[in-house]
């Protein structure tokens, strides 16, 4: 099939944790809302969330991960020639492809983006790799919805090093030359404007701070909207400042894993089922440090691209990851078959299951049951609320 035939466009999204000074960690060990009984509350970090506005074309209302399509411009022969001003050498950037020894996804190793742009020309383009593109993508997304812009004039070279360093975003400091206010807008209505801020500014996409987290195409089944989307994860030290845009983004949370997640329960907010899977599984990781450490390590691991295949029940549905006894050994990915419907409970279908990846769904609320080892070295999700009867997530 050609890659102008793919029914899905192509995304990068930035899921930012933070810490904070001893007192803040101090208070932030105290849950705002009351949780479920026999759940660590503990957690001296937030991960942003951003709720899409309701006239949103795709996932309307929802908290999400900041982030957005990735654009032609993200992968720019002109980038190159931003690194050069700092010093850096094409060799110091094959770091982000020659550190990762495992799995990588076909947006990765084929990326629709470039595939369709070199679509009718004989040209030879130097586009960049798509380790170093989707990081752009998700780094100026990031700055288009929240205003937080991960720029740096002193990159730390090597990925790999055990060494971590302080992050602080442009966007936090007073001394910057230019205004990042109309930058926004001008990146906000033209990618490519992107670069040339970084030019202005002498500096470039922070893509060092960024680890590679999942990959996830939107089920065959989910509105009329697909989107085969990379997630990365970034560590700061303290919360941004942050200036939503309003248009795509109305609204912000600063949160711990379970309280997004009961949140989520009481069904004061609404989450797409990757940022549940995502939240439970990051719940595994106590604290700051414990965060920055598995995201430095795991990254070299590599990631799968993970497609849903959901089926109906009689009290909910059903959506099956790889893995999972249930997940078909060719999933249809086009989406040319119905979506199957069985007359069994959801509890039903758990109960004879040995190997779940799977996230239960009744109505707007999800749920995640898993009780194997996963890929790539990636954590198991908790299953929140716990239920006795479920053997629960390892690592």
């Amino acid at each position: 099939m050609s890659s102008m035939e793919w029914p899905w466009k192509e995304a990068s999204s930035l899921i930012i944790t933070c810490g904070g000074s001893v007192t803040d960690k101090v208070n932030r060990n105290v849950p705002k809302i009351p949780v479920a009984p026999g759940v660590r509350t503990s957690c001296d970090y937030r991960i942003m969330m951003v709720k899409r506005s309701g006239m949103s074309s795709f996932m309307a209302s929802a908290y999400v991960f900041p982030g957005g399509m990735v654009e032609v411009a993200d992968y720019s022969p002109k980038w190159w020639h931003v690194f050069e001003t700092l010093g850096l050498t094409r060799t110091d950037l094959e770091v982000f492809s020659t550190c990762v020894v495992g799995s990588r996804p076909p947006m990765i190793t084929n990326p629709i983006v470039i595939n369709n742009a070199k679509r009718g020309t004989s040209e030879s383009v130097d586009f960049l790799p798509a380790d170093i593109a989707l990081r752009i993508a998700a780094i100026r997304e990031t700055f288009e919805e929240t205003g937080v812009l991960l720029l740096t004039q002193t990159p730390s070279i090597s990925l790999l090093s055990e060494k971590s360093r302080s992050l602080v975003p442009v966007s936090d400091l007073d001394n910057i030359n230019v205004d990042l206010t109309e930058w926004r807008e001008k990146v906000a209505k033209n990618p490519d404007a992107f670069l040339d801020l970084c030019l202005q500014t002498g500096l470039c996409p922070d893509l060092w701070s960024l680890y590679e987290w999942c990959n996830w195409l939107t089920p065959i089944s989910v509105g009329h909207r697909r989107f085969d989307a990379i997630f990365y994860i970034c560590c700061l030290e303290n919360e941004p400042k942050v200036v939503l845009d309003n248009s795509e983004v109305i609204s912000l949370k600063w949160c711990t894993p379970i309280e997004m997640l009961e949140e989520h329960r009481q069904e004061k907010v609404f989450l797409a089922p990757p940022q549940v899977y995502e939240l439970s599984r990051i719940y595994n990781l106590p604290n700051f440090k414990a965060v920055q450490e598995f995201a430095h390590k795991r990254q070299r691991l590599g990631i799968e691209r993970w497609l849903p295949v959901i089926s109906t029940y009689s009290d909910g549905a059903i959506s099956v990851l790889p893995g999972d006894d249930n997940y078909p050994r060719e999933p249809d990915i086009i989406g040319k078959k119905p979506i199957p419907d069985f007359p069994q409970s959801l509890e039903e279908m758990r109960a004879k299951a040995i190997h779940m990846n799977r996230l239960e769904m009744r109505g707007p609320i999800c749920q995640t049951y898993c009780n194997m080892k996963l890929n790539c070295g990636h954590l198991s999700p908790f299953t929140y609320p716990p239920i006795s009867t479920v053997v629960q997530s390892m690592l």
